[in-house]
């Protein structure tokens, strides 16, 4: 009876870790060390690019040169965003007609127009072995 509990847990254990994928986020072109760099990793076109989930989001400190991060998620389609928030306020700071005044990014190293980039063309698959991307943060 204990070892079939205990091969239960051990299947438990094994099915749960193989439901998610290391996704690696390395973002270059961090220009200083001022403030943090933030970004956000989103599973739908529906949640892009104003609705991140919580535990869809991190924050590093700035380091000039590269910032790296990690995220387990279930694989699928995502499409990331985020910012150096060199005053460190967790805000995006913008102009008043909403011009960027700090460096931003987003997956593929999308460029925007006039508005974010939509979903689509940010969007990229993680597969279940995981992945490493890399962006470029754009400053202003």
């Amino acid at each position: 009876m204990r070892a079939l509990v205990l091969g239960l847990l051990i299947s438990v254990v094994a099915a749960g870790s193989a439901s998610t994928a290391e996704l690696t986020v390395t973002i270059d072109n961090v220009r200083d060390a001022k403030g943090d760099v933030r970004i956000s990793v989103f599973a739908s076109a529906k949640e892009w690019p104003d609705h991140p989930t919580p535990e869809h989001g991190q924050v590093l400190p700035a380091k000039t040169g590269n910032v790296v991060f990690k995220f387990d998620l279930p694989p699928g389609t995502y499409a990331i965003d985020g910012f150096h928030d060199e005053l460190a306020t967790g805000k995006f700071k913008s102009s008043l007609i909403g011009l960027p005044e700090e460096g931003y990014l987003f997956s593929n190293n999308v460029r925007p127009g006039l508005s974010a980039p939509s979903f689509q063309s940010a969007s990229f698959a993680l597969p279940p072995e995981g992945k490493a991307i890399s962006i470029s943060i754009q400053y202003p």
